[in-house]
């Protein structure tokens, strides 16, 4: 800082005060500039950051993250995991609806019955009456 110690001054100290403050303006407005842009990359690093956590955690969670990334894509990974756990439970829904389903089930018979409820003599007695019945 510079100190104002005399009354009065000439006009070449007034005029080098000047300069010096002039200097120091244009250090402060050049420093100020350098900020703003490093908090615009520090902005752009923390959004690429969080879209690589969201891709990781999609593909963590079975999903290929290119595809959905537009579904899921989010200012917060929480906001994000919740989009990702939904699409999940969508995709086993649908791998559930598109698993095989047999149409023509094969019913009960009394020996399958006896043999689900461990009953050894309705076992017995089913394969002996198939036998000679």
């Amino acid at each position: 800082m510079i100190e104002l110690n005399k009354d009065n001054y000439t006009k070449e100290e007034v005029q080098e005060i000047l300069t010096q403050y002039q200097t120091k303006m244009s250090e402060m407005e050049k420093s100020i500039a350098d900020f703003e842009t490093m908090k615009q990359q520090y902005a752009e690093l923390e959004k690429n950051s969080i879209a690589t956590q969201i891709k990781f955690e999609a593909t963590k969670a079975g999903l290929d993250p290119e595809e959905v990334f537009e579904l899921i894509e989010s200012d917060d990974i929480k906001k994000a995991q919740v989009k990702i756990n939904k699409l999940v439970e969508l995709k086993k829904k649908q791998d559930i609806d598109n698993s095989y389903k047999p149409n023509d089930h094969k019913q009960d018979d009394s020996y399958s019955i006896a043999e689900k409820d461990k009953n050894v003599e309705g076992m017995i007695f089913n394969k002996l009456n198939k036998i000679f019945g």
